[in-house]
């Protein structure tokens, strides 16, 4: 039945689309969610570096005290 035949021509074609939508808007998401994760990992990598940074002052103010003690 060609009209049959037809119409789940348009129903498969209908469900293609869908399916390619749903599959567009999950690699956006992925995308966004990996730009994310790249950008917090930035963030705490600079953090422990100001980090390493601040107990790198405290060290040598330490050793100041140290030697103004002696």
């Amino acid at each position: 039945d060609p009209h049959r035949w037809l119409a789940e021509t348009k129903w498969l074609c209908e469900e293609v689309k869908e399916r390619e939508s749903k599959e567009k808007k999950l690699r956006c998401y992925l995308r966004q969610s990996r730009e994310q994760l790249k950008h917090f990992a930035q963030i705490k990598e600079s953090e422990h570096q100001s980090l390493f940074k601040q107990i790198k002052k405290q060290e040598q103010l330490l050793e100041e005290v140290r030697r103004e003690k002696r």
